[in-house]
């Protein structure tokens, strides 16, 4: 009994997906439910109806025939209009249901800290969540599942309370061994085995391929994945064309992409053979069902038990009956699959970000100064024994313009990432006014930084938002962003200005180079006007006079705030009051330009090694 009821434990997922779809629409349930109920008593309407109309004709009862005939169409006509408006609602319900799964995934997707989205466990989850839905449908498959599942079980009970009757019904004709077969036990015995014998058959069948369905489906996803990356990063970018022409790779793509599709091709034909097969499965034991109901209805008609309108009514009701079980047992397949990856949807929503949740609000200073420190700090990277940065202890000296250079794989960009509290540190703290960072609100402690890392990113949204980003639009402070970062002119000669979308991949945008994009970033960083300001890198592809040039101008763009320049060519650190010199994950010097020149240390070292190239 255990292990029957294990069977269907997959319900309590299912039953957590439909409060959730209930929370979506609240009227989806509840129609569903109405449209269940009235397309059953369209269907025993008409059983009953019929049987009586045939009855009324073989009796010669014209006009009661002809009354039952219009009732018959009128409760068709009316119930079918209802159906047929609950079906148009639910198909707009379906759709609502569906988009509300992705928004949700994405959403939760946003709200947990970089940290955690990093981790390629949580990427895959989403992915597969995702993917899994493409298949089988979301929550408004799932829903319109359960709906075929109640009507199922409702036929069902209706159908069995007509079998009962049809049970009971004795032979008033009929001797002999047609008498016994016709006689209420015989009957309830011959139908039973016969409700055992299909439903232990659907089961199977059910079984069987469901788990063929699972085993195809889990060795699919990850040939999906490469398909999907070629056709939707490699085929459709057009930015990816150069490369391909240059370095000819057209036939090296697409043998890749052949045998991709091959690997797909083959799992749509294992899955399409597995559903026929069942399909077929299920109509054998249909047919062999109904030829079985048909004749113990017949034994019944020929022994005087029933009307032969009733043969109708009893025949209908053992059919429909056998469908409706067989219906059963294929949609509880299909919700076990559903639900199977639906677990993973859940679970997905439930994921705790890696970061405790601070509430203390940060103090919001118009002069901008802050006190933060790094307190014994060391940090290796999830999955990783190796410590990017040992023991790092030092005070952020604010209202000042620091350096924080040193070879590359020294620490930098982590030490930045550990700033912003993208990560948090694996020992010691960071303080803000002498209090640890993770006690503040996460987002009003990020709402101090304003970072260009060094692979920013702009998307293919119009001008503003790409500069205004999270925060309210205000034209004039866009533009003085733009002036401070030298790109006023730019974005004026651009079609429609601000509003003049960027690259091709949604709208017909303009494209812009490498350099463009590097000041429209600054500007965005500008925009926010943070309290501390950082560079990370943002120039490394540069030459290193060009990256001199870029920071100096953004020297006097932020003056009057704390800003950090990360690099590990030394061009920034003329204009700096303040350099911290990494090496292998610890401070190794810090002072002024000319302090460190003088101590001839490692920044000495790399400042003539690279002297040459800015003098």
């Amino acid at each position: 009994m255990r292990k029957f009821l294990k069977g269907f434990s997959f319900h309590k997922t299912g039953w957590q997906v439909l409060k959730i779809a209930h929370q979506v629409d609240s009227t989806m349930i509840p129609a569903s439910i109405l449209d269940a109920v009235l397309k059953l008593i369209c269907i025993y309407a008409e059983l009953f109806l019929s049987a009586a109309l045939i009855d009324a004709l073989l009796e010669g009862g014209f006009e009661r025939a002809g009354i039952l005939a219009l009732m018959l169409m009128s409760i068709h006509f009316g119930i079918g209009c209802v159906n047929h408006f609950l079906a148009r609602m639910f198909a707009g319900q379906k759709t609502r249901c569906d988009y509300a799964f992705y928004v949700m995934l994405r959403k939760k997707a946003l709200s947990l800290d970089y940290e955690t989205m990093e981790n390629p466990e949580v990427a895959d989850r989403i992915l597969l969540s995702e993917q899994s839905a493409m298949m089988y449908g979301g929550m408004g498959n799932m829903v319109g599942y359960y709906l075929e599942v109640l009507q199922s079980l409702l036929t069902m009970a209706a159908s069995l309370t007509m079998i009962a009757i049809f049970c009971i019904q004795r032979p008033l004709k009929a001797e002999g061994i047609w008498r016994a077969a016709a006689a209420p036990a015989c009957t309830a015995i011959l139908l039973t085995v016969l409700f055992l014998a299909n439903g232990i058959f659907a089961g199977k069948i059910s079984a069987r391929f469901s788990e063929i369905q699972k085993k195809n489906f889990e060795n699919h996803a990850g040939v999906e994945n490469k398909l999907e990356y070629l056709a939707k990063h490699i085929f459709m970018n057009y930015q990816a064309g150069k490369v391909i022409r240059i370095f000819d790779m057209k036939e090296m793509l697409l043998k890749n992409a052949r045998e991709e599709q091959e690997k797909v091709k083959n799992y749509y034909e294992r899955s399409c053979a597995a559903e026929l097969q069942e399909n077929m499965s299920y109509l054998a034991a249909n047919s062999v069902f109904h030829v079985i109901s048909y004749f113990l209805v017949a034994l019944k008609v020929v022994a005087g038990a029933v009307s032969v309108g009733s043969f109708m009514k009893y025949a209908g009701a053992l059919n429909q009956f056998g469908s409706a079980y067989t219906t059963l047992v294929t949609k509880n397949g299909m919700l076990r699959n559903c639900c199977t990856y639906m677990e993973e949807f859940l679970a997905f929503l439930e994921q705790e970000s890696a970061h405790a949740s601070g509430s203390i609000p940060v103090e919001k200073r118009i002069d901008g100064e802050y006190e933060i420190a790094f307190e014994d700090v060391s940090f290796h990277y999830p999955g990783s024994g190796e410590m990017v940065l040992k023991h790092v202890n030092c005070k952020l000296d604010m209202k000042h313009k620091m350096a924080l250079v040193g070879r590359n794989g020294a620490g930098k960009t982590t030490f930045i990432k550990l700033l912003c509290r993208l990560y948090e540190p694996t020992e010691g703290r960071i303080t803000l006014n002498g209090v640890d960072i993770r006690k503040y609100d996460e987002e009003q402690y990020r709402d101090l930084f304003g970072v260009v890392f060094q692979d920013f990113k702009l998307f293919a949204f119009p001008v503003w938002e790409n500069i205004a980003a999270g925060y309210k639009r205000d034209d004039e402070k866009l533009w003085k962003a733009l002036r401070q970062a030298g790109a006023d002119e730019m974005v004026k000669s651009m079609p429609d200005q601000l509003e003049t979308w960027l690259y091709k991949n949604i709208e017909d945008g303009v494209e812009i180079s490498g350099g463009e994009a590097q000041k429209l970033v600054l500007a965005r960083a500008l925009y926010k006007d943070a309290a501390l300001v950082i560079l990370d890198e943002p120039t490394a592809a540069l030459d290193p006079m060009a990256e001199a040039e870029i920071y100096a101008g953004f020297n006097a763009m932020v003056e009057g705030k704390t800003s950090v320049y990360i690099s590990h060519r030394m061009s920034s650190c003329r204009f700096c009051d303040d350099i911290i010199v990494l090496e292998e994950g610890g401070i190794a010097e810090r002072g002024s330009h000319e302090k460190l020149l003088a101590e001839e240390g490692q920044y000495a070292r790399m400042w003539n090694a690279q002297a040459k190239y800015y003098a």
